[in-house]
């Protein structure tokens, strides 16, 4: 049996790269791959007889270059003591003994275009050579991209890594067997992201504000963020928006006429893929990682620089569209069969 050490700090479903190895891990154990999680804490529970869960020590979270420097040695200290040979070592975290790494996010070396004194300290010092180390020490074998942005900036930053990188690991979706689109009068407008400044939901906001003023019918639904820490946005409105906190927003993707996503930095966009399946259209920026993959069949990509009055048109089109949404990305049982393949050539 194939036998693969999936490396997380929090192994889980709350957040995107947690979402991530927790569908990729239950789809790999599906296939009959053997999943060893090597993981702090779990906010989820499994019983999948293919997937055994090891926790470390949890480490004090704040500051978080100096945690991820204590967790990566606890996960060299677990390996060197508990894998065997035949074993793939597969991280998702900024860690020192893995075969295959997932970069999950844009590269903080990124930092190297701020001015110089953003540049000068222990924590950026530590983060460049956890990402380095990461990316080109001798041990790593293949490096999986999630989005062609992150492929892109990984060419243009390491050299070195060139050979290793693979075609993107776009993540994978949950697709309903049967669409059924709930019929409203209202034409709701979706949001969603726990990180609502990166995501866009200051954007969001104006443009569906404006576009009410054009038809009350109109609504925006916030999925994601603390309702305390949003509700300042809608300080002047009446009516015509919903504040849901964190919760599963695929249950409200039927019922919405579109997915809005005017993301000021997005690695790839879940949510968005997500959408698309449940045959609703989206507008987001190309400012995501999945915009590539959007095409006029699926939605609209707009400059994240563009006008209120441009995203306005396009959410115009997009609410009103007529024609059948096409659904973007491959199925987590997909993703998982790409993985097995690339394992199994480094072995």
């Amino acid at each position: 049996m194939l036998s693969i050490v999936q490396i997380v700090r929090k192994f889980g479903v709350n957040g995107g790269m947690e979402r991530y190895v927790w569908e990729l891990s239950h789809a790999l154990a599906d296939l009959g791959v053997q999943v060893h999680v090597l993981c702090e804490q779990s906010d989820q529970n499994t019983n999948h007889e293919n997937i055994r869960i090891h926790y470390l020590k949890r480490v004090l979270p704040k500051p978080r270059w100096l945690a991820m420097l204590r967790f990566s040695s606890n996960v060299s200290t677990w390996v060197k003591n508990n894998t065997e040979k035949d074993w793939v070592i597969h991280s998702h975290e900024r860690t020192a003994v893995h075969h295959i790494s997932t970069f999950h996010g844009p590269p903080f070396a990124h930092v190297y275009h701020k001015p110089w004194y953003k540049r000068i300290s222990v924590r950026v010092a530590v983060w460049l050579f956890l990402e380095r180390r990461e990316l080109c020490a001798d041990n790593v074998k293949a490096i999986l991209p999630n989005s062609d942005l992150i492929l892109n900036d990984l060419r243009n930053m390491y050299p070195c890594v060139r050979q290793l990188l693979h075609l993107p690991a776009y993540p994978g979706v949950n697709k309903p067997i049967k669409i059924i689109k709930t019929q409203s009068d209202k034409k709701i407008i979706l949001f969603v992201g726990k990180e609502w400044k990166r995501k866009g939901l200051v954007k969001a906001v104006k443009i569906v504000r404006r576009l009410r003023k054009r038809d009350v019918k109109i609504e925006l639904w916030v999925v994601g963020p603390d309702k305390n820490d949003v509700k300042h946005l809608f300080k002047d409105w009446d009516s015509g928006f919903k504040l849901l906190g964190w919760q599963d927003a695929s249950k409200f993707m039927p019922s919405a006429s579109l997915l809005l996503h005017p993301a000021i930095a997005e690695p790839y966009g879940m949510a968005i893929a997500e959408a698309t399946n449940y045959g609703t259209p989206v507008v987001v920026s190309d400012q995501c990682g999945i915009a590539p993959q959007v095409s006029s069949h699926s939605g609209s990509v707009v400059d994240v620089e563009a006008s209120v009055d441009e995203w306005i048109d396009f959410c115009l089109v997009e609410v009103n569209r007529k024609a059948e949404v096409l659904g973007i990305g491959k199925s987590w049982k997909e993703l998982a069969q790409q993985h097995i393949k690339i394992y199994k050539q480094l072995l």
